[in-house]
């Protein structure tokens, strides 16, 4: 495989985590309940409220993290 199909691999696999969260926040949103989540070794408990959830798209993203380097 060539590096650049890895890299959109790797696109497409981040980018259906991402959603999968956000999906998982508006369900949790909609049922008026908090997620409890390991970030960095901590838990957190993650109350979901609209701004938050597009805040939380890009946690997580090694693309991302990669790009701010």
């Amino acid at each position: 495989m060539k590096e650049q199909e890895i890299i959109e691999m790797q696109r497409l696999i981040d980018e259906g985590v991402r959603r999968a969260q956000i999906r998982l926040l508006q369900r949790a949103q909609a049922a008026n309940q908090s997620l409890v989540v390991c970030r960095g070794g901590k838990i957190l408990e993650l109350v979901p409220e609209v701004e938050q959830v597009f805040q939380d798209c890009n946690v997580g993203d090694p693309l991302a993290r990669r790009k701010q380097r």
